[in-house]
């Protein structure tokens, strides 16, 4: 169980990398270009250049987190806490649900337009991360 919840996790992070690059790159080739993606990189840069290193960041970034979260699950022994709402660990889902929606405040100041975005963005974490991961990690 060990070792598929540890690639479980990787996997859940490298969707999630795929759904962040997808979201930041919808950020970047909007026309009018955000206020904070103006202050970090110039409005001269076309959007579409942004997708790769958007792409290698996130992707570097999640998978990483993913293996965390999946340790984590592993040391916090969640897999013997009883189940809820579909998930094999109800602590774990109300954590991760926690750490999803921890964000969305914040990014709901920077822009109210792409509250989608960052909902979607956040319940992707918390279905990946709080019910698909420890249910592949169970296979």
């Amino acid at each position: 169980m060990t070792v598929n919840t540890i690639i479980a996790g990787w996997a859940m992070g490298y969707a999630m990398s795929i759904i962040s690059t997808f979201a930041l790159t919808y950020i970047a080739l909007q026309p009018g270009p955000q206020r904070f993606v103006q202050r970090i990189i110039d409005p001269e840069v076309p959007g579409a250049l942004l997708a790769v290193p958007i792409s290698i960041g996130t992707g570097i970034l999640w998978t990483m987190g993913g293996l965390v979260l999946a340790s984590l699950y592993l040391l916090g022994d969640f897999s013997q806490m009883p189940p809820a709402l579909g998930a094999p660990s109800g602590p774990w889902l109300l954590l991760v649900a926690a750490l999803g929606w921890l964000p969305v405040p914040v990014l709901w100041l920077i822009s109210r337009r792409l509250w989608w975005l960052w909902l979607g963005t956040s319940g992707s974490f918390i279905v990946l991360f709080g019910w698909a991961m420890p249910l592949l990690g169970e296979r």
